[in-house]
């Protein structure tokens, strides 16, 4: 039995297995507090609605962060795209589907001006995003300066409406089923190649078991009330293909070896330019699909959508493992970092604590984790 522990402890990821004893600590405390009103369904549909947008920004963070740079814009950005569609919608009468994609491939664009300008004139990204910041923010007062009403339903949906049970369960089985086929299809693959499996079959079974229930759990809780948010649906998405792109692609092994070593990264025939500028462009076109989400959700564009949303996305990657040197972090890792931001906020607003005082606990947890980071890095090496 001990044999069996000490393996399973070998094999088990410290910090995601810290990460997820974290965010079940804050949200069992919280229920405490709340007199059971945190884990309650509704609430927790809010919560996956609240996270999307900060979560949907980590991930496109964590590649900025990994390839050793920082991105100030994102919040700013947000806010102007999501100013622009509407006005596209509302002003101009431009077809709503045309101004979605209109609207992403500019959001695009902008990323990839931020890269070149990075890149090419070796201006520090930090400057370049934090002049997008300001620039950015006056286009959204500019444009929304009257509050622009949203009135297509389907635009609407995407952050207001919810799942149909048949459609939560079919999406439940097929969460479950996808890490089970590739499990096994990777196990086959090793055991004919005779090369050494990375972990035993039955820590990869528990491991599975583990995922399954969760899954389970939450899904059943979310359809016991409106169902699953369809916003949670499209991080879903995100995180996944932006997570596999990081792991399983060229593209995403080039990106860690620019962040690692750029000078060695450069030697061994990387192109630094072209990596750096799809970065910075698959950033801020997620900017831009979290200003469509917004605008959505809140039913309008105002002139203060997306306000310091940089920061939380920031936070949100630093608490998820994130090294600001650059070459380290991990998309879910971030997307982690993300619900534990967006539960305290939600937690103590649920239990009547103001504006203010988040704000100052909100700023400690992230010290205390960056410190926690730090401490864990330095005992390691």
């Amino acid at each position: 039995m001990k044999t069996y522990l000490s393996e399973l402890w070998e094999a088990t990821n410290k910090r995601v297995l810290f990460m997820i004893f974290l965010l079940v600590l804050i949200l069992g405390v919280f229920d405490i507090l709340s007199g059971g009103y945190v884990l309650r369904a509704e609430n927790l549909a809010n919560l996956f609605r609240q996270v999307t947008v900060v979560a949907m920004l980590a991930v496109g963070m964590t590649l900025i962060i990994v390839l050793g740079h920082i991105d100030l814009s994102v919040g700013s950005a947000l806010g102007m795209f999501g100013a622009l569609t509407a006005s596209l919608i509302a002003h101009m009468d431009v077809n709503p589907i045309l101004a979605v994609i209109i609207i992403l491939a500019l959001g695009f664009a902008v990323g990839c001006l931020h890269g070149a300008l990075v890149h090419y004139l070796n201006i520090p990204a930090f400057v370049v995003t934090l002049g997008g910041l300001i620039a950015y923010r006056g286009v959204t007062q500019y444009v929304a300066r009257q509050s622009i009403p949203l009135r297509i339903d389907w635009i609407k949906s995407i952050a207001q409406d919810f799942t149909p049970d048949y459609f939560s369960f079919s999406l439940l089985a097929l969460v479950i089923a996808a890490p089970v086929a590739f499990t096994s299809i990777s196990h086959i693959r090793l055991k004919k190649a005779n090369l050494p499996f990375e972990k035993p079959l039955w820590i990869d079974t528990l491991n599975l078991i583990v995922f399954a229930l969760a899954s389970i759990i939450i899904v059943l809780t979310l359809t016991s009330g409106d169902g699953i948010p369809i916003q949670a649906l499209i991080l879903l998405f995100i995180a996944v293909i932006v997570g596999a792109i990081a792991k399983h692609t060229p593209f995403g092994q080039y990106v860690y070896a620019i962040g690692g070593n750029k000078q060695a990264a450069h030697y061994s025939g990387i192109s630094i330019a072209r990596n750096t500028i799809l970065v910075f462009g698959l950033m801020t076109m997620l900017s831009a699909a979290c200003g469509i989400i917004t605008i959505s959700e809140l039913s309008s564009a105002a002139p203060d959508i997306g306000d310091l949303k940089e920061l939380d996305a920031i936070a949100s990657c630093v608490i998820g493992g994130a090294s600001l040197a650059g070459g380290s972090g991990a998309v879910g890792m971030s997307v982690l970092g993300a619900f534990i931001i967006t539960t305290i906020r939600n937690g103590m607003s649920m239990i009547g604590i103001v504006a203010q005082t988040q704000k100052i606990i909100l700023g400690t947890v992230l010290v205390l984790a960056v410190a926690l980071d730090q401490w864990s890095r330095r005992k390691k090496s």
